[in-house]
């Protein structure tokens, strides 16, 4: 693999492949962020986290243990492996953070973006699905940072109409974040 293709893939799976604003997966967490910088950092870390170690562990149950022939207990495997995963990083982390982020745990588990990734990086080799994994964390993290920091601006609620507040200009400004970074297409 060439350094010109780790960084294709890097640059794709943070910007024009960014999953919580392009492929729609883990949007939730996104949208819904209203925690300070340092909060989502922390949340978008061990999200990361939980995509490399979900890579590191699906990628080879999947090639060698479920192959072709058992194709159709793929969805269920990996629900379990995220779930001992982030499991097991919620009793660490209660250990040595001190119940920081208690709550951010049961967001790993059902964020959409970390199972999606698994699926999804069964079709590539293993180093290739390790670096996507680590980009797409990142990408999700940046955006789940930057959402959060867009809606700690000061917005004229006035000029925004009744029937547009709260969630719709939400979604709104996700999709035209999306329409932004599909301009950058790799």
């Amino acid at each position: 693999m060439t350094p010109e293709i780790i960084l294709g893939i890097i640059l794709t799976s943070i910007l024009s492949g960014n999953y919580a604003l392009i492929e729609c997966l883990g949007t939730g967490a996104v949208i819904e962020n209203e925690r300070s910088t340092k909060r989502s950092l922390a949340l978008g870390a061990g999200t990361t986290l939980v995509m490399l170690l979900a890579t590191l562990i699906t990628w080879p149950i999947n090639k060698f243990v479920l192959g072709e022939k058992l194709e159709y207990l793929q969805i269920i495997a990996f629900v379990a492996v995220v779930l001992v995963i982030s499991e097991a990083m919620h009793l660490v982390a209660r250990k040595l953070l001190d119940n920081y982020c208690h709550s951010h745990f049961v967001k790993f588990a059902v964020n959409g973006a970390v199972l999606g990734l698994c699926i999804h990086n069964t079709e590539h080799g293993f180093l290739e699905a390790i670096i996507t994994a680590a980009a797409v964390g990142i990408g999700f993290t940046l955006t789940m940072t930057l959402y959060g920091k867009l809606k700690d601006l000061a917005v004229d609620e006035d000029a925004i109409p009744a029937s547009f507040r709260g969630l719709p200009i939400a979604l709104l400004t996700a999709g035209m974040i999306a329409l932004a970074l599909l301009a950058l297409k790799f």
